[in-house]
């Protein structure tokens, strides 16, 4: 476990009495949690510019992995916010208050810093402590199998039960919520309105003091944990939730039904944090408080007296008739602790416990305690590590020293902050989807992320390549984020892990690489990204996954119909994929050059049908372009005096060395020259390529490619500067950041090579999906940027006075409104 960054945020001038004493229980704290998509959220007491104090209340802020100190308010309550929980996608957030108070949030536009309420419900005088979201009947299963087994076969998607049926059986949305006294509550949309439709029902009749709780889903129901004092005594009562709706109007509210569990009894301790092993199908629990247990759920067989055993006693008969034995009567569940940990350090006792989320990670348990973390394994109940939080403070590299001792650092860390209760304390932690982070929160909201052993610190490179591969596959299928596991590969890594990905997707059945074609490429340029030698690799996988939606949105306009003309026809089949046809066609189509010219300008010709196209002129140009750009790359490459491999990487990407995009990018010339965009020239070239792909090219290839690059200078270079964590920045870890200040340590300028430069090479200015520039010189009213990649655009919702869009350029731009073409979320910047 080794400690990414720290975030730091300024000291305030006055404090309440109770931060000073953070081991009180009943005080609320700052919580965390982190999406699928890689996007923490947490909470703080203040807003985090504030130094004065003005702003007590609840804050939820959240912020991308990458770009920790670019945090974005959702929203701010008058009461503090007691639970914080992310849906399945990643796209809808829960807040919750001490004082009943439920809201949905959702963003607005996809952006990240652009929040709206969808529903929320009300729960007087009821402070919700916990809550979930129902489930979506999705569920991605890693099967134990050998590597070269096909990934369909290692990586099933399953249909689950969902929590809430509706019409069909298809899955509802809603979530469900458990109160400090012991009441659970569902909530769903209703309709046009904002307020949410509620029912409850209450764990037992006599309300118990609950001071945690944990969800858990399986077989269409939610597992309830929450734990217990009353009375002297303490425990962890347990429960099954099913939700269903009436028969009848969807505007009724649905139904709880909660069906005991066998409740676990605490003797020797007060638990204070509880947690389910996994998210799903699960039947571990641990318990924090002086000490960490692990029960598990087993079923028991009680033997009873042979004559208490006869008469019609349920469970007494066989299926097959006559009396059961006596041993085998009456069979139930009950809770056996299977393992213990003690408390080592820390400051006191544990505060907070996570484990991960997924059984294909590896099965790792994140104990906090006031001052350190501690990492164990639930397999061979061990302690792997423990990191004190807050240490080293001292190597500032992004931000400025603190005023105050207490927010430099923690307790028991590196001598600073003394040893009293006067500095921040860890209050929570949490590990992402895939299990390769941990994040935690302290009681001053400064976020701690920390980096996981995957799957053990001292396993064999080739060990340790084979899992991390395994895992971007899985990520792959599932489409959860991936950049907490590609952040923390180690560089001379990075490169075994590209190739054997690449391998193993090769090796797979072509209806299973065309569907997940996409996904694999944004896994290839998110670990070119990472090294600063494969930079130029990851331009161009850019380049040709701008290319491939082009051509998308141009075969959707191509499809062949009863009114297609008989001139047509083989340049409709153009978008039949795969064609065993396809380079029969394209040569024919390539070989008339002058008639596609003269036809898209002659009125009434066949051609002129060829019109619809003419709103993907942009994307079309960005196609001319990047041919001319592979053509100079490649004339660099051979014409250079030293051999190619020095000035490429042994395992990087050229796109004149790739079928799929010689293939791409003659379709798009052949639509270009149809619509008299130009191009004329390149597709014989392009043509030669394709039938020496692998081979070593002609010296009178090579010399026609220089002349054409000379004749036409235009270029595209798809690496734009970025500040992120993860970028090939060359600092070490731990990296010390504050929110609200870019780290200018942080950021990393790709240098183009030689002949990728030209005067109109895309730059900031330009909007890097539509291919134009962003308007106002080198001041733009208003665009969107990608955080992780440094993208920009226009934004997706335009102003009303302007026109409306065409369809085909709203399908080639529908593809990048939700997130980047890297993955990334969009943040909204404007200076108006």
């Amino acid at each position: 476990m080794e400690l990414i960054y720290s975030m730091r945020r300024k000291p305030l001038k006055c404090e309440p009495p109770h931060y000073e004493n953070n081991a009180d229980p009943e005080v609320v704290k700052p919580i965390c949690t982190i999406s699928t998509c890689n996007i923490i959220a947490f909470s703080s007491l203040t807003e985090l510019s504030d130094t004065d104090g003005d702003t007590w209340g609840g804050h939820v802020y959240i912020c991308d992995l990458d770009t920790p100190w670019e945090c974005h308010k959702v929203a701010s309550t008058v009461h503090p916010v007691s639970a914080l929980e992310w849906d399945g996608e990643g796209k809808q957030l829960l807040i919750a208050t001490i004082v009943g108070e439920v809201s949905i949030y959702v963003q607005k536009d996809y952006l990240l810093n652009e929040w709206s309420c969808l529903y929320s419900a009300y729960f007087p005088g009821e402070n919700i402590i916990k809550a979930v979201f129902f489930h979506n009947g999705r569920k991605v299963v890693a099967v134990e199998k050998k590597p070269d087994v096909p990934i369909s076969d290692r990586i099933q998607m399953l249909r689950y039960v969902p929590t809430l049926k509706g019409f069909g059986g298809v899955a509802c949305e809603g979530a469900c919520i458990i109160t400090g006294t012991g009441l659970v509550g569902a909530l769903t949309p209703n309709g046009d309105s904002n307020r949410a439709l509620v029912a409850s029902d209450c764990l037992r009749s006599p309300r118990d003091h609950i001071a945690t709780a944990s969800f858990a889903h399986k077989n269409g129901s939610i597992l309830i944990a929450a734990a217990w004092r009353g009375g002297g005594k303490r425990g962890v009562r347990c429960a099954a939730c099913a939700v269903f709706r009436p028969p009848g109007s969807r505007a009724a509210p649905v139904q709880l039904t909660l069906q005991p569990l066998p409740t676990v009894y605490l003797l020797d301790h007060e638990p204070v944090s509880i947690t389910w092993c996994l998210r799903e199908d699960t039947d571990s629990l641990l318990i924090a408080g002086s000490t960490l247990t692990l029960w598990k759920l087993a079923e028991r067989s009680y033997p009873v007296h042979k004559l208490l055993s006869k008469g019609p006693v349920q469970g007494n008969t066989t299926p097959g008739g006559g009396p059961k034995a006596p041993t085998e009567c009456f069979n139930t569940v009950v809770w056996q602790q299977t393992a213990v940990w003690q408390v080592e350090g820390g400051g006191g006792g544990a505060t907070h416990v996570g484990s991960v989320r997924l059984p294909l990670a590896t099965p790792h348990v994140l104990l906090a305690t006031p001052t350190a973390l501690h990492l164990l394994n639930r397999d061979n109940h061990h302690y792997v590590c423990s990191r004190a939080i807050g240490s080293g403070l001292a190597a500032d590299i992004a931000a400025t020293p603190p005023k105050k001792t207490k927010y430099g650092g923690l307790p028991g860390a590196g001598g600073r902050g003394g040893g009293g209760g006067g500095g921040a304390t860890v209050s929570c932690v949490e590990v992402s989807q895939l299990g390769a982070v941990c994040v935690a929160v302290d009681t001053h909201s400064q976020l701690h992320v920390f980096k996981l052993s995957q799957p053990a610190p001292d396993i064999p490179t080739t060990l340790s390549v084979q899992h991390t591969t395994m895992l971007l596959e899985y990520a792959m299928v599932s489409g959860y984020d991936s950049l907490d596991v590609i952040m923390t590969l180690k560089p001379n890594i990075v490169e075994a892990v590209y190739e054997r990905l690449t391998e193993s997707f090769q090796r797979q059945p072509q209806p299973f690489q065309q569907y997940y074609y996409h996904n694999w490429l944004k896994l290839r340029i998110a670990l070119c990204s990472r090294v600063a030698g494969l930079t130029s690799s990851a331009a161009s996988l850019c380049s040709l996954q701008l290319v491939l939606a082009g051509w998308s949105a141009a075969a959707a306009s191509l499809r062949p119909d009863e009114k297609t003309e008989a001139a047509l026809v083989s340049f409709a089949a153009l978008s039949n994929m795969p064609d065993e046809h396809e380079e029969k066609n394209l040569l024919a189509l390539e070989a008339k050059a002058e008639s596609l010219g003269e036809g898209a300008t002659s009125a009434g010709s066949a051609w002129g049908a060829l019109s619809a196209m003419q709103p993907l002129y942009r994307p079309l140009q960005r196609a001319l372009d990047t041919a001319l750009t592979m053509l100079a790359a490649l004339t660099a490459a051979h014409n250079s005096p030293a051999t190619p491999a020095t000035h490429h990487h042994a395992h990087g990407y050229e796109m004149w060395s790739d079928a799929v995009a010689l293939n791409a990018l003659r379709r798009m010339v052949v639509i270009a020259r149809a619509c008299a965009r130009g191009g004329d020239a390149l597709s014989r070239p392009l043509a030669r390529l394709a039938a020496i792909v692998g081979s070593a090219p002609k010296p009178d290839l090579l010399e026609e490619c220089a002349s054409l690059t000379v004749q036409m200078p235009a270029r595209v270079w798809d690496a734009l500067p970025r500040c992120n964590v993860s970028a090939p920045h060359g600092k070490p870890w731990p990296l010390h950041l504050e929110y609200d200040i870019e780290p200018e340590a942080l950021r990393f300028v790709p240098e183009p090579p030689a002949h990728a430069q030209c005067d109109g090479t895309p730059s900031l200015a330009m909007d890097s999906i539509r291919y134009m520039y962003l308007g106002g010189g080198r001041r733009a009213a208003r665009w969107r940027r990608c955080g992780r990649c440094g993208s920009r655009s226009v934004p997706a919702a335009l102003p009303a006075p302007l026109p409306a869009r065409n369809a085909q350029q709203r399908a080639y731009d529908g593809r990048y409104v939700a997130t980047c073409s890297c993955g990334g979320k969009w943040t909204l910047y404007s200076n108006i």
